[in-house]
């Protein structure tokens, strides 16, 4: 059972949510801080007061988490890349970059806002830190967050795929090959690091530092299955960006505004066998009529009601030349199987997940047939 994330806020047009797992985090950040950062470095305070203290740090970390992960979204948007939203959780937070950037040099830049924006929010706490000289808690808080965002930078910046690092080797190796080869070598390096992370928690176990073996353990399984997914994602990308809607789209003749239920599923169900058909409205407009929709009628009242009563207005569509990485997402994003294939003003058919499903299980069966 997974929860759904809490929408928290929108800002220059991204969502940003919390997921639940965040509140894990926070609590072990708030504990941690209250417990023994905060008493061993200012001594002299009440309980409550470490943990209000703690809990303000923990809301500031992911302050600056959001800010990181607002860099790579902000550089992203400036040149054309969609963000859907930003998701905070356990191990900090994610940009949703909806697709991958047009070139190396784009990559890079995207990948390195993060950690320009980790380092230049280290440099501010070090500038507040010199400016507020007090040994007391305030200073505190400001020396923690210029310790946590100089590590946030540093941390990110190991060249191992899926973090920020292993982006930017990414983007310097396929400056020289493919955007597929390049994925391929920085997630061995993401998986290697991965391995690393999980070393060190097998050795804090020996230490009997469950903790510290918990948080590497599943930081180093997170990396792994990240690294995975990140590459079958671009190899997705890669193939399904290799072909045209017009090369997989099934012609579907557009109904008529005047046309029953009746004569619908007599004369055109039983031709093209789709799930949507376009519909010519009488105002000119293209609307969409959904074949699970007309099953909820009863048969009784078919030949009474025309088909542009039951169909609603096309609103999500392809053209014959977009790719069909672009159909799937759409696809995935509305949460349809079909999609229209509109050029102009006119309705040329539609692209089926299926055929495109079917493709890329060709693709992979001869991958795997060429690497046996």
């Amino acid at each position: 059972m997974r929860f759904r994330s809490i929408p928290l806020f929108r800002i220059f047009g991204i969502q940003v949510n919390l997921d639940f797992s965040w509140f894990i985090v926070f609590f072990l950040i708030s504990f941690t801080l209250a417990e023994y950062f905060f008493p061993h470095y200012y001594p002299g305070h009440s309980f409550v007061v470490y943990w209000l203290v703690g809990a303000v740090s923990a809301i500031l970390l992911f302050a600056s988490v959001l800010l990181h992960e607002l860099s790579h979204s902000l550089v992203a948007m400036k040149f054309g890349i969609p963000v859907k939203e930003i998701d905070l959780f356990i191990f900090g937070g994610v940009a949703m970059i909806e697709e991958e950037a047009p070139s190396p040099k784009v990559e890079f830049l995207v990948a390195a806002a993060g950690p320009v924006c980790s380092f230049t929010l280290a440099f501010l706490f070090f500038i507040l830190a010199l400016i507020y000289p007090v040994d007391d808690l305030i200073n505190g808080i400001i020396n923690y967050l210029m310790l946590v965002n100089f590590a946030l930078g540093a941390f990110n910046l190991v060249p191992a795929f899926p973090l920020d690092g292993g982006r930017i080797l990414r983007a310097i190796i396929w400056a020289k090959k493919d955007l597929l080869t390049a994925t391929k070598i920085s997630s061995w390096t993401g998986t290697a690091f991965a391995y690393v992370l999980m070393l060190f928690g097998i050795l804090s176990v020996i230490q009997g530092n469950l903790l510290n073996a918990m948080w590497y353990g599943l930081l180093g399984l997170f990396l792994r299955n990240a690294s995975k997914m990140s590459y079958e994602q671009t190899k997705l990308s890669v193939i399904l960006s290799g072909y045209r809607v017009e090369q997989f789209m099934h012609t579907v003749k557009p109904v008529l505004p005047d046309e029953t239920v009746a004569d619908f599923m007599m004369y055109y169900y039983p031709v093209y066998r789709a799930e949507i058909y376009p519909v010519i409205g009488p105002d000119g407009r293209l609307y969409i009529l959904d074949v699970r929709r007309l099953k909820e009628i009863p048969q009784t009242q078919w030949a009474v009601t025309k088909v542009i009563d039951v169909a609603q207005p096309m609103e999500v569509y392809v053209s014959p030349y977009d790719t069909l990485l672009k159909a799937i997402k759409l696809m995935n994003r509305y949460q349809m199987d079909q999609l229209p294939v509109v050029y102009g003003n006119t309705v040329l058919g539609v692209i089926k997940r299926d055929v495109i499903e079917a493709l890329l299980e060709r693709y992979y069966l001869q991958e795997k047939l060429q690497g046996s």
